[in-house]
């Protein structure tokens, strides 16, 4: 079986990396699979849980994340292949590297920008991230 785990988080370019796992997967011959991964963070989100208080930030959080991931699974119904998806939390590139290794995949295809180059600024980019700290190869799509 060849496994192949995609971050996403609702960006262009996720969805890009979507589609080349997608391709990836329809040009192997045998058993393809692929697991669509969202971490749901806070860290996309500063000051929100100071000014909405009366909000369960985790809840909001985790269910945006849950409709990303259903959407997407959606779209990638008719393709022919084997795709389920997992919502965690936590740190993205952290939790995407735990999963990919405790799981054995045997790639990671990932867009090299998520939410924005100011995000990327602040937090370091998630793709670089996962670049050094994975165990099997990554796929960095642009």
């Amino acid at each position: 079986m060849y496994k192949l785990l995609v971050p996403i988080d609702g960006s262009e370019v996720a969805e890009r990396a979507m589609q080349t796992a997608v391709s990836l997967c329809q040009k192997r011959e045998g058993e393809t699979h692929i697991t669509l991964l969202h971490v749901a963070s806070v860290e996309y989100y500063p000051g929100m849980a100071v000014a909405s208080v009366n909000i369960n930030l985790d809840e909001t959080v985790s269910k945006e994340g849950e409709e990303l991931l259903q959407e997407s699974l959606n779209k990638l119904k008719n393709a022919g292949i084997h795709v389920d998806y997992v919502l965690l939390k936590g740190y993205a590139a952290k939790e995407i590297c735990e999963y990919a290794n405790e799981n054995g995949y045997d790639m990671i295809v990932i867009g090299n920008r998520g939410r924005g180059a100011f995000g990327e600024l602040i937090l370091g980019s998630v793709s670089h991230k996962v670049l050094h700290h994975a165990k099997c190869p990554v796929l960095i799509v642009k």
